[in-house]
């Protein structure tokens, strides 16, 4: 009981730390500056008469480097005239100067460094000198410098450059102490007291103080630049300290440069806050030059290289994209896309190009670089999330209107009419609010719009956003991210679902480890699987096909629907409005309106899908209703069988449900945070066992309320973990602790267990956490507690074993909420969206049902013959879910399938309760899986090949298609019940509890 009370005073600690730490609001303060969408946010520089390019010497130090972009960042403020040719950074900048001379007749000569030094030293006023043992003062000293039109230079050149231009040191980091005595935190708070309102207003920079080549550009403009560490590694401190410079600084403005990003929650942490605080990023650290960039090529509208190729005849074909990402980023333009472009392949075949539309005004030449270059195949499209990065959704609703007004300029300058959005890193697929699309599809009204990097679209993959005023197409992406088996192994076990008919994908092909010879290669396999029946388009045909499928489609679901009299029957209302959206499709389409002629028909198809999962409703229900009459009359006939065997105990149910559905909520807002936060779940499954002492302790303690006691903790703990996923281990332990304290004075059935969890785990799984449910659940819960009062039962003997067993089997029975993030699944029931969610939920509670009303039907089978032969239902059910198409004999073999997993949890708790053992403890387990299954459910498989070792397509395959995985799960275990042998059941005790909650042995 000690360890257990150390352990739990440790977690709540955590839990009280991670609130007074970790979350910390943003500063207040009034009339935040915002800057207008229609201004730029980018100084205009001048072209001097010459431009002297500077060759800086390969491998000079980091002092060496500051030194000169800070000279070249004062001269080019005034008129650009210097030009570093150097090594260490992305791009050549070689090749860079030969494209300015013949692009924009750009005259030049070569100079050395100390020439450039002798030659401009009497533009500065002075020397600001950086302290190598602090590394914020290089930031520091770059915004000083600026502002006094100083050079910034290291101590191991200051005496040297000092006695060389006669310059005198007007600022030292290292002898000023009011300066350096301060920490990274204190010197950039006090240069935002100080320095910033001498910067420039509508730019900001993070930058790690060991980048120098975009100084040049900073110390030009003037810009504000700070770094903290980002993401999980940075303290508290540093994350508040990040959102006061944020919050201090205009809305509406970008941020340049980057972060290092060991942990790869870097980007998502602070592209989260930035955009927060309404600012998006222009990510790049390595790009030289930019002082000169800008100045070249401004104020032009540009064109792709050539006019959309026309639209093809839609066809029963595959229509592929394929996609180069990253390409908001400078670093990326320079760098790894200058790679890729060059290659042979390229312009033999479409590719959608990435690239930040911000360019036309940043760097004009570097967009020039590509336009001036690209063919016909060669199309271009805004890189996430319009003219810059941002995360849509947690940007507030003004901020985002005014940065998609912001996009919309730059995206016309640079003629692109195709965006990408992104939307964080999540850990399962990314949310888009239909708000914020609705908001890029009014304010861009682009062709098309395309979601996230994420591995693969999980549910929904294609629809048309409408907004006020016009409407899109939008597609996820499936990305090429670490193998070819990988990509071929996800999408062998979407096109295992293909119907006939067109389909789409867009392809996005990770670039830092694949080039387009990979992805062309990729593409070739898929050809000669599909028949030769795959077509790369561009992404205006991309779209423009997709709009007229829509169509077609919902006039071939609306045609196979009315062939059904059962539907045409029951849902005639539903289907007259269908008839009267293709109506209107029909008429757009005809009147050259395809944008609006795929909204209504896109709302018929959603119609259409609603059709199609009540009508598999209906005859699920009417099943079970089959099997209720059938159980009846079985068990009627069969009076003198065990009431125990297949009763209900609406009491137990009740509590087992609520308390399962408390602790889904928590669950659910554990994952839902993001991947950083597995392993507070991870925590919690690993000291959950303490709750066993803790409930030992509560029954000395109240021996006949504990069960109201523990309720009571229960409801606390979970409480405090919807409020914050740190707490989510007190949650577990909490829910433990109420089922042990409340099920030993009131023993449950297996079938009491096995509805208890399916019934809460859909309550948890689709309910909205909102006041009114908080309330009806605790009630339910704390007048179950009441109703349990007494004191406990005493343990069965020893000979029960272990409960991992049964456990497993009643947390693998919730397989439907698997439909709710499988592809492959999505596409066999054709349901998209929060139809979905609704398929799973109700999964939950039809498979428990069905399975105890087949128990009762059936005559009395051992229990180790009952788990074999429903492991091998289920596996059989597995298998023909690979064949199956269509919403009602999908979702008709998901019941069965849900069904035979269920049946075989309640016999294998049977025997377990047989032998001796306590039915709870089964419980108990399966709760310690239930987390696990539901993050391996959400978890993209990429991951695995990721992180772990490239797996061969066939394991890929099955990752992808659930299905296959737990077909072998169940006959892996059938096997080890059939060679495991019987084991020898206790019998002769049975225990129940008196009205007084005294125990009694019979």
């Amino acid at each position: 009981m000690k360890v257990a009370g150390v352990v739990l005073v440790l977690l709540i600690v955590g839990v009280l730390g991670a609130n007074v730490l970790w979350v910390l609001p943003s500063p207040t303060g009034p009339g935040q500056p915002h800057m207008p969408p229609g201004q730029s946010p980018f100084p205009i520089f001048r072209m001097g008469p010459m431009l002297h390019v500077v060759s800086v010497e390969p491998g000079a130090n980091l002092s060496s480097r500051l030194l000169l972009t800070s000279l070249q960042g004062l001269v080019n403020r005034d008129g650009v005239e210097l030009y570093l040719d150097q090594d260490q950074v992305k791009g050549n900048t070689s090749a860079m100067l030969s494209f300015l001379a013949s692009r924009y007749n750009v005259s030049y000569d070569t100079i050395s460094p100390n020439q450039a030094i002798d030659a401009y030293a009497n533009r500065a006023h002075g020397l600001v000198v950086f302290d190598p043992a602090k590394p914020e003062s290089i930031d520091i000293g770059t915004m000083i410098a600026a502002q006094m039109d100083s050079l910034l230079v290291g101590p191991d050149l200051a005496g040297w450059v000092a006695a060389r231009t006669g310059l005198p040191v007007l600022f030292d980091y290292a002898s000023r102490t009011d300066w350096s005595s301060l920490g990274a935190i204190g010197a950039y708070d006090r240069a935002l007291r100080e320095l910033y309102p001498s910067s420039t207003p509508t730019l900001l920079a993070i930058l790690p103080p060991d980048r120098w080549a975009i100084r040049d550009y900073l110390i030009a403009t003037k810009t504000f630049v700070f770094y903290f560490p980002q993401g999980i590694l940075a303290s508290p401190a540093e994350t508040a300290a990040t959102k006061r410079i944020l919050h201090a600084t205009p809305r509406g403005i970008p941020i340049l440069g980057w972060f290092n990003s060991p942990t790869l929650t870097e980007e998502n942490s602070f592209v989260q806050m930035a955009s927060a605080e309404g600012k998006f990023v222009v990510g790049g650290q390595e790009v030289p030059n930019l002082s000169v960039l800008t100045a070249l090529g401004r104020n032009e509208t540009r064109s792709q290289r050539s006019p959309a190729p026309p639209l093809p005849s839609l066809e029963n074909k595959a229509y592929v994209v394929l996609a180069v990402p990253d390409g908001d980023n400078l670093d990326f333009v320079t760098g790894r896309m200058r790679d890729l472009w060059s290659e042979t392949a390229r312009g033999t075949v479409p590719v959608a190009w990435s690239l930040n539309p911000l360019l036309s005004e940043l760097a004009p030449p570097m967009l020039d670089m590509y336009y001036d270059t690209a063919t016909p195949f060669d199309r271009f499209i805004a890189a996430p999330s319009g003219a810059g990065y941002l995360y849509p959704d947690y940007a507030d609703p003004t901020d985002l209107t005014s940065f998609v007004a912001f996009s919309k300029r730059y995206m016309n300058a640079s003629d692109m009419d195709v965006v990408w959005l992104l939307n964080a890193f999540t850990a399962s697929e990314i949310p888009y609010s239909s708000r914020s699309l609705a908001t890029y599809v009014d304010g861009l009204r682009p062709d098309g719009i395309v979601l996230d990097y994420d591995d693969q679209p999980r549910t929904r993959d294609a629809w048309v956003q409408a907004g006020d005023q016009a409407v899109a197409p939008i597609v996820r992406s499936t990305h090429f991210w670490s193998t070819r088996d990988n990509v071929l192994g996800k999408l062998d076990a979407s096109v295992a679902t293909w119907e006939p008919g067109p389909h789409f994908l867009w392809l996005t092909v990770y670039t830092f480890r694949f080039d387009l010879r990979d992805a062309l290669g990729v593409v070739e396999v898929l050809k000669g699987r599909l028949g030769d029946k795959l077509a790369l388009v561009t992404p205006g045909q991309f779209f423009g096909l997709m709009r007229q499928d829509f169509v077609q489609l919902a006039h071939g679901r609306l045609g196979e629907i009315e062939e059904n009299p059962f539907a045409s029957a029951l849902f005639r209302t539903t289907l007259d409005s269908v008839r009267s959206d293709l109506r209107e499709a029909d008429s757009w389409m005809a009147s050259g309106n395809p944008d609006r002629a795929a909204e209504a028909a896109f709302r018929g198809l959603e119609d259409l899908r609603t059709v199609s999962t009540e009508g598999a409703f209906v005859l699920s229900l009417g099943i079970l209703g089959i099997a209720g009459v059938l159980a009846f009359f079985a068990g009627r006939s069969r009076k003198s069988e065990p009431k125990s065997r297949s009763s209900i105990q609406p009491g137990v149910v009740v509590f087992v449900a609520t308390l399962v559905a408390f602790f889904m909520f928590s669950l659910r807002e554990a994952l839902e945070q993001n991947f950083w936060t597995y392993p507070d779940i991870l925590i919690g499954i690993v000291f959950a066992g303490i709750h066993r002492p803790l409930g030992r302790w509560m029954d000395r303690a109240y021996p006949r309320e504990a069960p109201l006691a523990g309720g009571l903790v229960a409801l606390v703990l979970i409480s405090l973990a919807i409020r914050t996923t740190a707490a989510f281990p007190l949650a577990l332990i909490g829910a433990l602790l109420a089922l042990d304290t409340w099920l030993r004075r009131r023993p449950a059935t297996a079938a009491d267990l096995t509805a208890g969890l399916g019934f809460g785990s859909a309550i948890g799984f689709l309910g909205d956490f909102e006041i009114v449910t908080f309330t009806a659940l605790a009630v339910l819960l704390v007048f179950s507690a009441v109703l349990a009062r007494g004191r406990p039962l005493p343990n069965r003997v020893p000979a029960g074993g272990s409960s991992w067993f049964p456990g497993f089997l009643l947390a693998l029975s919730l397989f439907g909420i698997a439909a709710a993030f499988y592809y492959s699944l999505a596409l066999r029931l054709g349901v998209q969206g929060d139809l979905l969610l609704g398929i799973a939920g109700t999964l939950l509670v039809l498979g428990p049902t069905l399975a105890i009303l087949v128990r009762r039907m059936l005559p009395p089978l051992p229990p180790r013959t009952a788990q074999i032969v429903a492991l091998a239902g289920s596996a059989l059910f597995s298998g023909i879910l690979l064949v199956v198409h269509g919403t009602v004999l999908t979702v008709l073999v998901l019941l069965g399938l849900g069904a035979s997993l269920s049946f075989a949890a309640l016999a294998s708790i049977d025997e377990h309760t047989n032998r001796g053992g306590e039915p709870h403890r089964a419980l108990a387990t399966a709760l310690l899986f239930l987390p696990l299954l539901v993050m391996f459910f959400r978890m993209p498989p990429i991951v695995y090949s990721l992180t772990v070792v490239p797996l061969p397509e066939p394991i890929e395959y099955a990752l992808y298609a659930p299905s296959v995985l737990l077909g072998a799960t169940c006959m892996l275990l059938a096997a080890v019940l059939v060679f495991r042998g019987p084991r020898r059941a206790v019998v002769g005790k049975d225990y129940r509890a008196e009205a007084d909650g005294g125990p009694v042995v019979r």
